[in-house]
């Protein structure tokens, strides 16, 4: 391999491990994705698809989550479960959300 490559290969590594910096809970975050819904009804509940993961939005009303499927938020809240290595997804608890342009 070249030492170029290697380097962008390294740079991307990086960035990477850069970006997965653990959330711990009560932190403050801000997230920016596409908010989907999950589950089957009647137990659907609103995610958003980050660039770093999937975060579970808690303190959603059923209506507001289906007005705003499929369309870019930005999100500010505060991490209520952080493991997300387990059975359940990060949780956030949301204290402002924008749709995005």
């Amino acid at each position: 391999m070249s030492i170029k490559r290697n380097i962008v290969l390294c740079a991307l590594a990086l960035m990477h491990v850069a970006c997965a910096a653990p959330l711990h809970f009560g932190e403050s975050v801000d997230l920016s994705g596409r908010l989907a819904l999950r589950g089957n009804e009647p137990f659907i509940y609103p995610v958003v698809y980050d660039a770093r993961g999937v975060f579970e939005l808690e303190g959603m009303t059923r209506e507001q989550a289906l007005s705003l499927q499929n369309q870019q938020v930005k999100v500010h809240g505060t991490v209520t479960r952080a493991d997300m290595h387990g059975a359940q997804l990060p949780a956030v608890r949301v204290e402002s959300l924008k749709t995005a342009p």
